[in-house]
């Protein structure tokens, strides 16, 4: 009894042993050899970004790209009080009644047009009819460009440098922003800069009512509209360089 009892103990170890040291089919060092790579992860491949994962600096280079206008980043869009404000500001705001006097003074003083004579009254003549050009062009502008949500006020440039920032105030004199902020023709500066000069032909002199005097009195509106933008953009700068000098 106590030899079988032995004989099924040592039995029972001789199995337990031989469990023990059998290799696990699905461990690496069963008896079979695994390739080392198998299990590995395939190599994963780089893909660059394309222009939408690019910041919008990163992605002004590219060719063929639509992007916003350089204009300053927070750009918001006019809305119908700011075209009022724009319309009436840029008729009868202080800049702008100042600079209607130095021109009034330069046509005076160069006796255009003629029929108004180098005198008091012709100077009043003048700076009442250069408000009115304002008043019908901002107006034309402003009210047709707000269809399709055409900025009619001037957007500075984000970009750093005077050939960029010259750039854009130039390139502006043509183009506006739209409610998204992409640059697009400013067909509402187009018509407010042609038709009030057709409209003023109605009481200016003959002398300047021709066919050509009219193109080039539109042709010297988008000139003028090139000499505010620049100093738009860049005026303030000066300004406050100025100041800073005095301090």
């Amino acid at each position: 009894m106590s030899f079988a009892l032995a004989a099924a103990l040592t039995a029972a170890l001789l199995i337990q042993r031989d469990r023990g040291s059998a290799p696990d089919p699905g461990s690496p060092h069963s008896g079979s050899v695994v390739d080392s790579t198998q299990d590995a992860d395939p190599p994963r491949r780089v893909i660059p970004p394309g222009p939408a994962a690019l910041p919008a600096a990163d992605r002004s280079d590219l060719p063929g790209a639509d992007f916003p206008a350089a204009s300053a980043s927070g750009f918001q869009p006019m809305t119908k009080a700011d075209r009022i404000d724009w319309i009436v500001g840029g008729t009868i705001g202080l800049r702008s009644l100042g600079v209607g006097a130095l021109g009034a003074a330069l046509q005076t003083g160069f006796d255009t047009p003629r029929e108004w004579h180098r005198s008091w009254e012709g100077f009043g003549r003048r700076y009442a009819e250069r408000e009115a050009d304002v008043a019908i062009s901002n107006s034309i502008e402003a009210g047709l460009g707000a269809i399709w949500g055409e900025q009619a006020s001037y957007v500075r440039s984000s970009r750093r440098g005077v050939r960029p920032r010259l750039g854009h105030a130039l390139q502006t004199v043509f183009l506006a922003e739209r409610r998204d902020g992409r640059l697009a023709p400013a067909w509402g500066r187009y018509a407010g800069n042609v038709f009030n000069n057709v409209i003023e032909n109605a009481w200016l002199p003959s002398s300047v009512t021709t066919w050509q005097a009219t193109v080039v009195r539109s042709v010297s509106g988008f000139g003028s509209r090139a000499i505010g933008n620049v100093w738009e953009e860049f005026g303030p700068d000066v300004l406050h360089r100025v100041l800073r000098r005095r301090r």
